[in-house]
């Protein structure tokens, strides 16, 4: 049953998910996504995204939080269910090589529980929305970035869910590509076939600018902001306007008259400009022919006088590096005009880890007694293990060897089992349960070795047997 439709299609509260005696992770976070439009997680590298999106989508067991979709609550190891409403595409979805665009939509649909009639129905709509039907029965390494991408939220749209999770969509995308990926984000909110909600990852500021109507901002593995973004605005500005102003020539008199007026709350010089000021007033008065006539005054003249407009990446600027950026001051002058987004303090780390665990909220397990994580756990063999002297560099080669051994073993074992079914020893059931095992383990295992691939210095050319990498 679907809740009311004044509940926001997420809400988080006191989410914490602690990595080991570092201390990184997410701590206390909150996090509200309105029903409906496009909503922005942002953050910088190592803030807690990603690990904020697999605590939702159950891939990572917090150590407390609370949790509500669309107005129920919602345990996110245990409600599948309820997490069917959700779709989720992670940053870079890897899929088996073997596998066509085509074929990676049916199993897929197949995990997801669809009927044999809704997996050809709705196979055929995603790779015509999303314009992957002329590669549909392309192997997927033949694929661009873009095309990849648009593969994982076509996976992440099966079984039409109300909500939808991208974890960095735009990653590494070409110009072209990431303005097609604009346009499918904007057509599943707003488009005829609309109405979703999407919760976008992301550190392109950029996108985020141009698609999202409210953001979400943390740093440090809590939320220091969230809002509607021109109320985030507003919080900067208070309410007031900011005009960039650019002379001819400039001189102190000027400079002085100009913020000799009564109207004028700051004057700044404009970054990487001889002539230009960044001018604040107490109102939204427009003192353009003041300051044309001051120019006059002083044997100039006002070239240009324009309003500014802050951007996605002024706030992000403002409220996480404490960098002036953007037209502002650190104490707005005047009461807001609004009601301020929501800043909330983040607690210590030490507070965090003294937690009693008698005291985890909502009721979600300890660590120790959380259910079993329904995604199998990698062989033991390729388990992160190196001595205590190895270098760092050395134990990621090892790792990412093991990886791709246990990943040519279980290419194999597929292998065998279409032989099997062809050659009659196996039933189909039995059958289509082993291949999707074996699919899963396949998309985890080169999602762990493209992360590790990712780590490996680039000066690293060779590994310890020689062997070159990618």
């Amino acid at each position: 049953m679907s809740g009311p439709r004044d509940h926001p299609a997420l809400a988080i509260e006191g989410l914490t998910k602690i990595y080991g005696s570092s201390g990184n992770g997410v701590r206390s976070l909150q996090l509200t996504v309105p029903r409906g439009g496009l909503h922005g997680f942002l953050g910088r590298n190592g803030a807690g995204k990603t690990t904020t999106l697999k605590c939702i989508m159950g891939l990572l067991r917090p150590e407390g939080g609370q949790f509500e979709l669309f107005g129920e609550p919602y345990h996110p190891a245990k409600a599948f269910k309820l997490r069917g409403r959700i779709g989720y595409s992670p940053e870079l979805p890897i899929f088996p090589a073997h596998l066509t665009g085509r074929r990676v939509l049916q199993q897929y649909g197949r995990m997801r529980g669809l009927s044999p009639a809704e997996i050809r129905q709705e196979t055929k709509y995603l790779l015509e929305t999303l314009e992957l039907t002329g590669a549909a029965d392309s192997k997927v390494p033949t694929y661009s970035k873009g095309m990849q991408a648009k593969l994982g939220i076509a996976v992440a749209m099966l079984g039409d869910p109300e909500l939808l999770v991208l974890d960095e969509p735009t990653s590494g995308l070409d110009p072209v590509a990431m303005a097609e990926l604009r346009e499918l984000l904007r057509g599943l909110v707003t488009g005829q076939n609309g109405g979703r909600t999407v919760l976008l990852s992301s550190h392109q500021l950029h996108e985020v600018q141009q698609l999202c109507s409210s953001v979400t901002i943390i740093d440090g593995g809590s939320m220091i902001v969230e809002g509607p973004v021109d109320q985030l605005v507003h919080m900067m500005t208070g309410g007031v306007e900011v005009y960039r102003a650019e002379f001819q020539s400039l001189d102190e008199p000027l400079i002085a008259d100009i913020r000799s007026l009564p109207e004028v709350a700051l004057v700044e010089p404009v970054e990487a400009s001889m002539n230009a000021l960044r001018i604040r007033l107490k109102s939204d008065t427009d003192l353009r022919e003041n300051f044309a006539r001051l120019a006059v005054a002083h044997r100039t003249f006002l070239l240009s006088c324009v309003r500014e407009t802050l951007s996605v990446e002024d706030l992000f600027l403002w409220f996480v590096q404490g960098r002036r950026k953007a037209p502002a001051v650190q104490q707005p002058i005047g009461p807001p005009r609004v009601s301020p987004p929501r800043v909330v303090p983040s607690p210590s780390v030490s507070a965090i880890q003294q937690m009693p665990e008698r005291g985890v909220p909502l009721g979600l397990p300890s660590t120790r007694a959380a259910p079993e994580n329904p995604i199998a756990p990698l062989p033991a063999a390729i388990a992160p293990s190196a001595p205590a002297m190895e270098s760092p560099v050395i134990q990621l080669q090892t790792e990412i060897r093991n990886l791709e051994k246990a990943l040519d073993e279980q290419k194999n074992l597929l292998s065998q089992l279409d032989g099997d079914l062809e050659n009659g020893r196996i039933e189909r059931v039995r059958f289509d349960e082993k291949e999707r095992s074996g699919l899963d383990r396949i998309a985890e295992i080169e999602k762990d070795l493209a992360e590790r691939r990712q780590q490996l210095p680039k000066d690293t050319a060779e590994n310890p047997s020689g062997e070159r990498y990618p």
